[in-house]
């Protein structure tokens, strides 16, 4: 299976990446969803014993991308950060480096509901912050699925972190992260390495790209 596939999508052409990375070509952009960073150092914070470096694991994953598509955007569709708590010291440190490697590369982060109680973001970090609804070139950017936007004749969104079982001749090979696409909505996979997944159902003219061990594979149409 191949590291990523490219889709049409409405009259929009993209690359889906295995690493849980969408890049639109005509806008040289990479689009992310739900990275969650610090929401392991939030858990050890609260007395949670869990690893460390998922952050990190993350921003690999992320500039691996970026190099490997020479995108010149960043797109985060919602929940760049789990909490407040989240930015500790190593996980700010993390991201400051990150945006220095990738100095030429603009930033735009899509306002989720966790980062709605995270707050302002330092001001001296090269970020957009915009509200969900911004419209490009019949894109619209949100958070929560929904409705494609009036005006819009797509919309790429995260939130509920999408996966789907994978059943092959009644056996089953467990729940798979997965780009989902529904009635003009995509949903991104989360790409945050501390995060969990919600099994959705595919109804018909549904259409879902697993990702797994760096690896991307569409299922049927149903």
């Amino acid at each position: 299976m191949p590291s990523s596939i490219n889709v049409q999508l409405a009259h929009h052409q993209f690359k889906l990446l295995a690493d849980r990375g969408m890049y639109w070509p005509d806008q040289q952009t990479l689009f992310v969803s739900d990275t969650h960073f610090g929401k392991a150092a939030t858990f050890r914070r609260h007395g949670i014993p869990v690893p460390v470096g998922s952050t990190e694991g993350t921003l690999a994953m992320i500039a691996g991308m970026l190099t490997q598509t020479q995108a010149s955007r960043l797109t985060i569709l919602g929940d760049m950060f789990h909490a407040r708590s989240s930015l500790s010291h190593d996980v700010t440190r993390s991201l400051e480096s990150f945006m220095d490697r990738f100095a030429d590369v603009g930033i735009t982060l899509v306002r989720g509901n966790h980062d709605a109680r995270v707050g302002d973001l330092p001001s001296s970090w090269p970020i957009e912050i915009v509200e969900p609804g911004i419209t490009i070139e019949g894109v619209s950017l949100g958070h929560v699925p929904g409705p494609v936007p009036p005006g819009a004749d797509l919309f790429l969104c995260g939130h509920i972190h999408p996966a789907v079982r994978l059943v092959i001749n009644r056996e089953s090979f467990g729940k798979h992260s997965c780009f989902w696409h529904s009635a003009g909505c995509m949903v991104l996979p989360a790409i945050g390495e501390f995060t969990g997944t919600h099994v959705v159902e595919l109804a018909k003219g549904d259409q879902a790209w697993i990702v797994s061990e760096g690896e991307i594979h569409e299922t049927p149409v149903l």
